[in-house]
């Protein structure tokens, strides 16, 4: 029997070759979920914080911002680059920041009162290995937020969208099937299988603006 194939958005390639475009035009729009995160989260001044799949750091300069003592972790160069380039270009020199494994962290158990992954993990190969990696570095008591999308079929302009992407691109994730951790409940499950008690699934939403359609799409268009 095949296994699956891997999801492209699964490997550093793809998120390397979108690396530009991702701090031009979704860290504004992942910024508000990334402070809502460290709402959930409570991370307060002087607190060790982990963001895994950091990215260019959208959450992981919003945490510093609060005063945490953060460290990030990446699989894409790139990315990791982007983050390092903003560090420097902001002078914020108090960071942790590494290319390695969201799958197999390099930090010792009990290290961080808080950590999160926002739209990073779900995308993980073996997601149960992410969140029980999650579960370990934590101090008892220690808090996580993760973060998915709600399902496609509750979102009339994507589910035309990625309708339309999905009969030209058959093999695109989420072509078939539904987006990873679309549904609370599997949510709460998973992470509820690695060990975290008190689970609780919240569901938030900020707009973006486009003056229109043709606007919306142009970004697309330049990849």
């Amino acid at each position: 029997m095949s296994e699956a194939p891997v999801s492209p958005l699964a490997t550093p390639s793809a998120w390397n070759l979108v690396s530009d475009g991702y701090v031009s035009e979704i860290v504004p729009t992942f910024t508000h979920y990334a402070n809502d995160a460290l709402r959930y989260g409570g991370v307060t001044s002087g607190e060790r914080v982990l963001d895994v799949a950091c990215g260019p750091g959208t959450l992981t300069f919003e945490a510093v911002k609060l005063g945490a003592k953060v460290s990030g972790i990446d699989f894409a160069e790139d990315m990791i680059a982007k983050l390092h380039a903003r560090a420097a270009e902001e002078g914020v020199t108090d960071l942790d920041v590494r290319v390695g494994d969201g799958m197999a962290l390099p930090y010792a158990d009990a290290s961080f009162d808080a950590a999160f992954s926002m739209f990073g993990l779900i995308f993980f190969p073996d997601r149960a290995a992410g969140f029980r990696e999650l579960h370990r570095v934590l101090v008892p008591g220690g808090r996580v937020v993760v973060s998915s999308w709600q399902p496609i079929d509750e979102l009339a302009l994507y589910l035309e969208l990625f309708g339309a992407l999905g009969a030209l691109l058959p093999n695109m994730p989420f072509s078939a099937g539904k987006a990873p951790l679309g549904v609370p409940s599997e949510f709460a499950a998973e992470m509820t299988d690695a060990g975290f008690v008190d689970v609780a699934v919240h569901e938030i939403s900020h707009a973006s603006h486009y003056p229109s359609m043709t606007a919306f799409w142009a970004p697309a268009e330049k990849r």
